[in-house]
């Protein structure tokens, strides 16, 4: 396991969006089995961003978490991450963002993310 998906990577990279980053795109395609990783809360947030119309799908919600379960492995929040997204120094308060920086954090992976704050925060290593 090398990488950790932010979110967006994860829909962008399923839907080839030319919105991911020329450097991320890199590493999903070079990455081997086993080598790309998200945490949980993606797929929490991935069934919140539908409930609220803010992603638009070409099948069911279902389909489409069974599709991101299947392409990456998936890293379950503990008790360790859960205290260590508490003490990020973050400027948003998004409990995704803090849940998935300290994932990274947590299991020492790149964060694969456009997000400024989060590389703006120097807390955790992130390539767009």
């Amino acid at each position: 396991m090398k990488v950790l998906l932010d979110t967006h990577a994860v829909l962008w990279a399923l839907a080839n969006d030319p919105r991911l980053g020329k450097g991320a795109r890199r590493i999903i395609e070079q990455a081997e089995e086993g080598d790309l990783a998200i945490s949980d809360m993606t797929l929490l947030e991935i069934a919140l961003l539908s409930k609220r119309g803010r992603i638009t799908l070409s099948g069911s919600l279902g389909e489409l978490l069974d599709e991101v379960a299947g392409a990456f492995r998936i890293l379950a929040i503990s008790p360790a991450i859960a205290e260590l997204a508490m003490t990020l120094r973050l400027k948003q308060a998004d409990p995704f963002d803090r849940v998935i920086a300290a994932s990274a954090l947590h299991h020492e992976l790149l964060l694969l993310s456009r997000d400024r704050h989060l590389a703006a925060s120097r807390q955790v290593n992130t390539l767009w």
